[in-house]
């Protein structure tokens, strides 16, 4: 064998090792951004947990947010103000999450928080809050919720 049928050998196996390894580490990214992507979705669930349990532990702000949500609530009041902020920095969360669904592909509780989500925003207050609110969010997830609510995905209570 000659040196150079040694080195086109040598080359080929050179170019299937540099392929092997392309390969592993494409894998490995993936993997990797899979992971992230998962424990995105954790912090976002755990988020959303740490809101109620937020609420349950503070009479005052939870008062505040049913008042938003009851029928005769004025809009304008201070304790319905106060309402506004904490479902602001709800549907925030949940606008979050919904994106991250939406460009990760994890459905794993969303049912759940749309069934909460359509039957909060069918209260009184609640439709008040969403015709006053939906342009503060993003267009895909105002939209998103819209259709919820129009579509009847879930039966208010």
């Amino acid at each position: 064998m000659s040196i150079q049928e040694l080195g086109a050998i040598g080359e080929m196996v050179g170019g299937v090792a540099v392929l092997v390894t392309l390969i592993y580490l494409a894998m490995q990214v993936r993997q990797g951004s899979v992971t992230t992507h998962r424990q995105m979705y954790g912090q976002a669930a755990e988020a959303i947990s740490s809101f109620w349990m937020d609420l349950a532990r503070d009479p005052d702000l939870l008062d505040a947010y049913l008042e938003m949500l009851r029928p005769d609530h004025q809009p304008d009041s201070p304790g319905a103000r106060r309402g506004y902020l904490v479902f602001d920095a709800y549907l925030s969360l949940l606008e979050s999450f919904y994106l991250h669904n939406r460009e990760y592909g994890e459905r794993l509780s969303q049912e759940r928080w749309q069934r909460v989500l359509t039957r909060l925003l069918t209260t009184p207050g609640g439709r008040t809050y969403w015709a006053r609110r939906r342009e503060y969010f993003h267009e895909e997830f105002a939209t998103y919720v819209q259709n919820l609510l129009e579509q009847g995905a879930v039966r208010s209570p």
